[in-house]
């Protein structure tokens, strides 16, 4: 758990595009990596350039998330919109995916991955979550800071009465956004065998 509680505004700086991080200039700095904020009915999109601490670490470190320069897209009717700015409570944060600094080498303790799936609202995720051994993995997530990864994930949404279905790498879950969550197999998140579910439930 945290030894502290959460506070304050995390601010990151967005870009529309990458292509800066292929200019010489951009080669002494951290890279560029995409950034998703997925919220009710809504994405966030951009670039941000992630330098030291874990993702996951300074969102559930802070109260709101403020985006500067960010692109918005409706889930309704699929159109991406220009935000100069932009403020979201963490909490309302469904999932993020975004590839960052994995941290300190020497912090991490060994861990078994289980396939386990996830419905929050209209987004239905996939992808693996690291529990000590012996541990049952969804006792597990509860005993930890709200937002937690999910490896080699996949996350699935309604945009434009179209179902989207978008591979990851690494998520971030808000564990207090979702409805269900469930271990299930790793022929379930690859063959797409979990419950099928229809535009109207993206209303809720």
């Amino acid at each position: 758990m945290l030894s502290n509680p959460p506070s304050g505004r995390l601010h990151l700086d967005l870009h529309p595009t990458s292509e800066e991080v292929f200019e010489p200039d951009s080669v002494s700095d951290a890279p560029l990596v995409r950034f998703i904020a997925y919220v009710d009915h809504q994405r966030i999109l951009g670039w941000v350039r992630l330098t030291a601490d874990r993702l996951t670490d300074l969102l559930n470190a802070h109260e709101e998330l403020h985006l500067a320069d960010a692109e918005v897209e409706d889930l309704d009717d699929g159109v991406i919109r220009p935000v100069d700015d932009l403020v979201i409570r963490c909490r309302d944060l469904i999932a993020v995916d975004a590839t960052g600094p994995r941290g300190d080498a020497a912090r991490r303790r060994p861990t078994r991955r289980h396939p386990v799936a996830i419905q929050s609202g209209s987004y239905l995720i996939g992808g693996h979550l690291h529990a000590s051994p012996g541990s049952d993995p969804i006792a597990s997530a509860g005993n930890r800071p709200a937002m937690f990864p999910l490896t080699d994930a996949w996350i699935e949404y309604w945009s434009h009465d179209e179902r989207m279905h978008e591979s990851t790498g690494t998520i971030l879950v808000n564990r207090d956004r979702t409805d269900w969550m469930r271990v299930v197999t790793d022929d379930d998140l690859i063959d797409e065998r979990l419950r099928r579910w229809s535009p109207e439930e993206r209303r809720g």
